[in-house]
């Protein structure tokens, strides 16, 4: 009599190596381009023991309440201030741009002036402000 050979059935198994290379895959692109998704303006905040910014070597940017814009004190229109700003700015990497502003001016009017003077070049942007008063 002649014996049958046993067929062994499938064997279900899960290989998670691959599926672990895709996962890692995966975490490496958003770990390399999460830092490439934020927005904004980088402001240098002031620190408490910071030393006062020299006058001369800065340029300000000034609105008043009537959002009116002004360039080192000069009055500038808007849509000929990135001009104004590059004549007094000189393209000087090492001088700070303050910005002050009045407190009714809408904040899309400030940002709007910031981004063109990031356009220019400017990295140094600080906001000037009145400290809160004593108790």
């Amino acid at each position: 009599m002649r014996r049958r050979a046993r067929v062994a059935g499938p064997q279900p198994e899960m290989n998670l190596t691959n599926l672990m290379d895709v996962v890692f895959a995966i975490l490496l692109v958003f770990m390399m381009t999460a830092p490439l998704m934020t927005q904004g303006v980088k402001v240098d905040l002031p620190k408490t023991d910071a030393t006062a910014v020299d006058e001369k070597k800065s340029v300000t940017v000034s609105f008043d309440e009537k959002r009116r814009l002004y360039v080192d004190g000069e009055e500038t229109a808007p849509s000929a201030f990135p001009t104004a700003f590059a004549r007094a700015w000189g393209g000087d990497a090492d001088r700070a741009v303050l910005i002050e502003g009045d407190r009714s001016v809408p904040y899309g009017l400030v940002l709007e002036t910031v981004g063109e003077i990031r356009k220019a070049g400017a990295t140094k942007i600080g906001f000037l402000t009145e400290p809160p008063p004593k108790k």
